[in-house]
């Protein structure tokens, strides 16, 4: 295909370039030749009536016949056709031939007494000479005694058209040895074209693929040679910026850290490696505790300057070896490879002192704290892939802010009695599409949790039940359904220690407990095709008063999927069984839901979670 391509080019070129030097050759050999045969004519017309006039001067001696000389001289100029003159014919004022002289009209023809015309016509028949080849000139004469007459001299036309024939032919052979050059040159100029048009073709096609040592050579100093000159400057400057191009493609633009695009791609590489040469890799999630809140009070400026701090503690205290990014937001991570999991935690705690110490400036120059949050997952100890490792790295980070923040957690899959918390089984669960593995997850943070078995199944149906009573699509109310699911998943970050307590919560557990939403939300965003969930998802717990946790959102400042959600929960906690409670009864679990209503509950979503039982409840009579 791509030798076609050029072979077509070529073939327009030539085409083009004959073909406009054929027609502008035509065009004007045309117009010249025209032009040129019609001033040759003229001009031996010109002659012929010069040659007439003279006659006129000689014609009384012609007719009186006088001068035998004079009548020698003209009938040879007429036998032998000099001046293509084809006959000579003298006749009085009546039009009666006095003296006629011709090549093709024999000696002894009487023809004196006859009209001119029947001379001519006479003459013109001996000699079978067409009237179109023949020019006619008469002038007025005196034949002698004052008599008038006239002298019609005729030419014939052939000999000159011949002339300007071969005229015409030598101009034509100039216009096609034109044409021959022209083809040549335009032979030379289509290859030169073509040629340089491959060769920049063949040079766009190398630096595509990543050739930036390719240069196109030259010899011409046109604007094709002068775009061949462009290209090779072009590359070359690439060449020599493209490590300057590949580090701003993977540089975050206000710390300086790599980017998070690039992260993925380094963790890629160092995962295969690692894996290649049996070595140790080590991942550190770092987390800035309460940087919103930091934002907000102090200003973006300042948060961005504290950014900046960050990312320097980040380089001064990790090695060579070592690479630091700007995960994202107030997120940050350290990939370090060849390095144990006893190893990552001394490197964490070192930078986590490292910041807390540190004074952040605002732009009043007062100082300021932060502290950090960091959770370290270490290949192949806790995983068997980038994607694994990277949430077994978040879940040890949501674990330490769970604990109270300003602390490194070392993920520790058997901490929990729940197999789905490994992060290799969590990930799969998490991407999976369809809706009995999503079930089947709810139904192991459930066990976790120490709920009856269906309990999220419960909770589920009845909010995308009662959805459906508000009149939502069926698209939201599927959704109200996985998110009802997922509601619960960031509890599997709370130690086990508090979820088995029997006993009333103390109020740093009660804040432990609180954070699940926020948790649920970190990890549920894993996975972009659930993204429509997770405003649900983090505010299931919000109160209709603005009391809830943790953004504290009042009425429609409130989801109405996470409203709905709240409701359907409530319910059926209400009506199992819990170790610090006994269950209620449906009837007294509705009576404290009207109660609720208003304080803790949108009473639009209470009255259809009502009115949804009751209609289960008919259902339940009639079957």
């Amino acid at each position: 295909m791509a030798r076609k391509a050029k072979t077509s080019l070529e073939a327009k070129l030539y085409i083009l370039t004959l073909g406009t030097l054929f027609t502008v050759l035509l065009g004007v050999g045309h117009m010249a030749m025209s032009e040129y045969r019609s001033t040759l004519m003229e001009e031996r017309i010109q002659s012929y009536d010069a040659v007439a006039h003279s006659l006129a001067f000689s014609a009384s001696q012609l007719v009186e016949g006088g001068n035998e000389h004079l009548t020698d001289t003209v009938s040879a100029h007429v036998k032998n056709s000099r001046m293509d003159l084809e006959y000579i014919v003298i006749a009085d004022n009546q039009g009666r031939t006095v003296f006629a002289e011709s090549k093709n009209l024999p000696k002894k023809t009487n023809i004196k007494g006859m009209q001119w015309w029947a001379v001519v016509r006479r003459i013109m028949g001996y000699g079978n000479v067409s009237p179109e080849n023949i020019h006619s000139v008469s002038v007025p004469v005196m034949i002698g005694n004052d008599k008038s007459g006239t002298l019609t001299a005729g030419f014939n036309l052939s000999s000159a058209q011949e002339m300007i024939d071969a005229v015409q032919s030598k101009v034509l052979l100039g216009l096609s040895l034109g044409l021959l050059v022209g083809t040549i040159f335009a032979f030379i100029m289509g290859r030169s074209m073509s040629g340089a048009l491959r060769n920049l073709i063949t040079g766009a096609k190398a630096v595509s693929a990543g050739d930036l040592n390719f240069r196109i050579t030259t010899k011409s100093i046109d604007e094709i040679g002068q775009l061949a000159e462009a290209f090779n400057a072009m590359v070359e400057n690439l060449a020599n910026n493209q490590e300057l191009l590949i580090e701003r493609a993977n540089t975050d633009c206000l710390t300086g850290l790599y980017n998070h695009r690039y992260f993925q791609e380094k963790l890629s590489s160092e995962i295969n490696r690692a894996s290649r040469y049996n070595h140790n890799l080590s991942l550190l999630m770092i987390d800035i505790d309460f940087f919103k809140g930091f934002n907000d009070e102090y200003g973006h400026p300042v948060g961005d300057a504290a950014l900046r701090d960050l990312a320097q503690i980040l380089i001064k205290n990790v090695r060579e070896t070592d690479i630091a990014f700007r995960y994202g937001g107030e997120e940050f991570s350290v990939i370090l490879p060849e390095t144990s999991i006893e190893d990552a935690k001394v490197t964490a705690e070192r930078i986590r002192q490292e910041v807390e110490n540190h004074k952040f400036i605002d732009g009043e120059g007062q100082e300021h704290s932060l502290t950090v949050s960091i959770g370290v997952a270490s290949y192949p100890d806790h995983c068997s892939s980038r994607a694994s490792l990277l949430l077994a790295a978040d879940v040890a980070l949501y674990q330490a802010k769970s604990l109270g923040r300003n602390r490194v957690t070392i993920y520790d899959m058997d901490k929990s009695d729940l197999p789905q918390a490994d992060p290799r089984k969590l990930y799969i669960l998490l991407n999976a599409h369809d809706m009995p593995t999503i079930e089947a997850l709810a139904e192991a943070v459930d066990a976790k949790l120490k709920l009856p078995s269906g309990h999220s199944r419960s909770v589920a149906q009845l909010a995308s039940a009662v959805a459906a009573k508000m009149g939502m699509p069926e698209a939201e109310c599927t959704s109200i359904y996985l998110a009802s699911l997922l509601r619960d998943i960031g509890q599997i970050a709370i130690p086990d220690a508090i979820l088995a307590k029997t006993r009333p919560l103390k109020k740093a557990e009660k804040s432990i407990v609180a954070t699940h939403p926020s948790l649920g939300h970190a990890i549920v965003q894993k996975a972009p095709h659930l993204s429509t969930m997770l405003p649900a998802i983090l505010h299931h717990h919000e109160h209709y008063d603005g009391t809830g946790y943790p953004s504290h959102l009042a009425g429609e400042e409130i989801p109405l999927a996470a409203r709905i959600i709240a409701a359907a929960d409530a319910y059926e906690s209400m009506i199992i069984p819990r170790p610090h409670r006994e269950p209620k009864t449906p009837a007294e679990a509705r009576k404290e839901l009207v109660e609720l209503s208003s304080s803790q509950f949108d009473p639009k979503v209470v009255q259809a979670l009502l009115d949804v039982l009751a209609t289960n409840a008919e259902k339940d009579k009639a079957a």
